[in-house]
């Protein structure tokens, strides 16, 4: 199967604005980019809605996941449970290197906000899977890094292929597993 991760910019003037207008403009965008994976995929989708936890109810058979930033946001479709996540590449405090990845973990890659951030969304990515949020992130772990585009996880026994892009200072990673991936990026995009 194919998965079509689609990725939108957020215009100028949507970047300027604060709170729960931001948060609303962001969520629309993604649902932008998730509506445009779904008909790419061929599927229709109809309500979407989440459970108690916030994990994304699959509609219609078809599974979701979304994820949006400041200046981008993210979206795919899948007939199997599916993440995604987004982040800038900006430095953070470093003190996060320990709460992101083990000791263990940092010896698979050099240390550096490259491998942080690679982490971080490939992790994300997966947690989205299982319907848990960042207090699984040191459950998580990174198993193998098999080229600079490709993450293998393991949560309790349970294998994740994730697949990465790094786009405009960002990365976007999605749960590949045995998926053939085909992003689509839309810079020019107006809703």
């Amino acid at each position: 199967m194919t998965l079509f991760p689609v990725i939108l910019p957020v215009a100028e003037e949507l970047q300027k604005l604060s709170g729960k207008e931001k948060v609303a403009s962001l969520s629309k965008i993604a649902r932008e980019a998730l509506k445009l994976s779904a008909e790419k995929s061929g599927v229709t989708l109809g309500k979407l809605l989440k459970d108690e936890k916030g994990v994304p109810c699959p509609v219609n058979g078809i599974y979701w996941a979304l994820s949006h930033k400041p200046n981008y946001a993210t979206a795919v479709v899948s007939k199997n449970k599916v993440g995604i996540d987004i982040e800038e590449m900006k430095p953070r405090t470093e003190s996060l290197f320990n709460h992101i990845a083990s000791d263990e973990e940092w010896g698979l890659k050099e240390k550096s906000w490259d491998t942080f951030f690679r982490y971080w969304t490939a992790k994300e990515a997966a947690l989205k899977v299982i319907g848990i949020g960042i207090s699984g992130l040191k459950t998580c772990r990174i198993v193998s890094v098999p080229d600079e585009n490709h993450i293998i996880l393991d949560y309790k026994g349970y294998s994740f292929l994730v697949e990465q892009l790094r786009y405009k200072n960002h990365i976007v990673s999605v749960l590949k597993d045995d998926n053939k991936i085909d992003w689509i990026i839309l810079e020019n995009f107006k809703p």
